[in-house]
């Protein structure tokens, strides 16, 4: 979006004039100024603008608070637009050019050196974005972070719904998938942003966000350090985590017409574990709801 179009649409969103989609638009645009300006927009402005839009957001509902946010930001924003639009193109680009993304085709782990020697363990079909001032945008998927400490510069981890991670030095798990953010502790400590609400993880705990809300349980470390060696442990595990399992493990997306919240598996997936030896003992253990698997030509259907 050019500087016209973007102020033609804050003031018809600051008019109650937007369509649906011109909405959609202004709400991408906030978060890719939040993800992509923050090295060209000066921090104390984005403090400035996230401090003005939170005072307008009391104990709203999710889907009001975002369309206050907006609001507030129209108001706000203006002041920093042209910071961010007549900032000269070279540097534009290079701010571009300094972000560089791995994408994982395969279903096996890749494991990626970041430029400040962290590690990141990157899950099957999983995406994520990354620049050397140690901020992280995971797009999709799953990823193991071993964070080198710098006490100077926090490492932070956005993904797509907003969530944002923070860390000096630690280890964890961030997931993305369907709408659904998960964080997990190995070592270490972190502070989860999701909306107005933060919290602070210690090992063993994980957090889950979706669909405004905000769920807070615990998982054993070892079981997360396992998933870099390749394999999958599930503890009280839904339907929907068990089809995630299975596309990571063995790149096979099952559907379902069944309600994937539902199920309690508990189970080890192995590197060796063949995917059919997996569904049988899926379907012997299943209950509540009691499933069945078909696997034809790689497509896998649970009934």
């Amino acid at each position: 979006m050019d500087k016209k179009d973007l102020s033609s649409l804050l003031k018809k969103y600051q008019q109650g004039d937007c369509t649906k989609e011109e909405e959609q638009l202004l709400f991408d645009w906030l978060d890719a100024l939040e993800a992509d300006a923050s090295d060209v927009v000066p921090a104390t402005d984005m403090d400035a603008v996230r401090l003005a839009m939170m005072e307008e957001i009391p104990l709203l509902s999710n889907k009001k608070k975002r369309y206050i946010w907006l609001k507030a930001a129209a108001a706000v924003l203006p002041l920093i637009i042209g910071t961010y639009l007549l900032w000269p193109r070279q540097q534009k680009s290079q701010l571009a050019a300094n972000w560089q993304t791995i994408t994982n085709t395969s279903h096996r782990i890749q494991k990626v050196y970041l430029p400040d020697s962290s590690i990141v363990y990157l899950g099957a079909y999983s995406t994520l974005q990354y620049n050397p001032s140690r901020k992280v945008i995971l797009k999709e998927g799953k990823a193991f972070f071993d964070v080198r400490t710098n006490p100077a510069q926090p490492f932070i981890v956005s993904d797509a719904s907003g969530v944002r991670t923070t860390v000096l030095g630690t280890s964890f798990i961030a997931e993305y998938n369907n709408k659904v953010s998960r964080i997990a502790v190995a070592t270490g400590k972190v502070s989860v942003q999701s909306g107005a609400s933060k919290t602070i993880l210690v090992p063993d705990q994980r957090l889950t966000c979706a669909k405004g809300t905000v769920l807070q349980d615990q998982i054993s470390a070892a079981d997360l350090l396992a998933w870099t060696r390749g394999e999958i442990i599930l503890r009280n595990a839904s339907l929907h985590d068990l089809i995630l399992a299975i596309r990571e493990h063995y790149g096979i997306t099952a559907t379902t017409k069944m309600d994937t919240r539902k199920g309690s598996y508990n189970l080890r997936i192995t590197d060796k574990m063949p995917l059919q030896a997996l569904l049988e003992v899926v379907e012997k253990i299943s209950y509540k709801p009691k499933i069945h698997f078909k696997l034809q030509h790689d497509q896998l259907s649970i009934e």
